[in-house]
């Protein structure tokens, strides 16, 4: 309970830190203003297999909402590069992706 509470407070971080990045110009791809838009098939995987889980806890349920944080971290990495983010902000970004994945590292599905 502890993890989903966590990862929804990362995907809350991750929004207000992403919504302050501008693409100033199209070689700035992976800060893009319409992420939300980009990311929505991967967020709404774990927003589905977040709530199988949440209702039935089983080990097939938590191995699906592990896949699906993971790969919803692997497409937020990008954005990481952001031009506009940067100093604390960067770090800050750096630290909850790193703390994101640690989490789905330690799920224990079994």
């Amino acid at each position: 309970m502890k993890q989903k509470a966590y990862l929804l407070f990362f995907l809350a971080f991750i929004i207000a830190g992403l919504s302050s990045c501008k693409n100033n110009d199209e070689s700035d791809a992976p800060c893009s203003v319409a992420w939300t838009t980009e990311l929505s098939a991967e967020i709404n995987a774990m927003s589905a297999a977040a709530q199988a889980y949440a209702a039935d806890q089983s080990v097939a349920n938590c191995n699906a909402y592990k896949q699906a944080a993971q790969a919803y971290l692997n497409a937020l990495r990008p954005y990481g590069d952001c031009t506009m983010l940067a100093g604390q902000q960067r770090i800050a970004w750096e630290n909850s992706i790193n703390d994101a994945q640690e989490n789905v590292n330690n799920m224990n599905c079994q």
